[in-house]
């Protein structure tokens, strides 16, 4: 995935759309105007009054959670959208990956035996989205991606 991100609307766009969407938006680093700089930001909220920017929600790489002032943002260096299982910010990531497993193992409880084609999208983004590997592990995954039989022709 790994979509560049242009702006604060880019952002609030993604993170309002987050279940058709998924992913999430990390920032090589965020530095404020005082100078203080934070490593693999991961960005969580973006909050407007109106159309007017007013603050940004994020989680640093030791999982400290900020909420920034606008203006008090001096800089957020290459955000993009990135899948959970691609992105730097280890605490941020073992969160986020435990609250899909989560989600998509109630998912799975609630269609078996009637797995429709809304469940099959739904499920194979929030799949893709943590990595097949990551699903794997915690799920019989094969509803979605059937693996093939292999046949030998004598």
């Amino acid at each position: 995935m790994k979509n560049q991100i242009n702006g604060y609307d880019d952002m609030y766009t993604v993170l309002a759309n987050e279940r058709k969407v998924g992913g999430v938006i990390e920032s090589e680093y965020l530095r404020l105007s005082s100078g203080d700089e934070f490593y693999n930001v991961v960005i969580t909220k973006v909050e407007l009054i109106g159309s007017a920017l007013c603050s940004i929600g994020c989680v640093t790489e030791n999982g400290q959670k900020l909420i920034v002032n606008a203006k008090d943002i001096s800089m957020i260096h290459q955000p993009e959208h990135k899948k959970i299982f691609e992105i730097r910010n280890q605490t941020f990531k073992h969160t986020k990956m435990k609250e899909k497993l989560k989600y998509l193992k109630r998912l799975f409880e609630l269609n078996e035996g009637s797995y429709n084609p809304f469940f099959k999208e739904e499920a194979a983004m929030i799949i893709e989205d943590i990595g097949l590997s990551n699903a794997k592990q915690e799920i019989d995954v094969s509803v979605i991606y059937p693996e093939e039989k292999v046949y030998t022709i004598a």
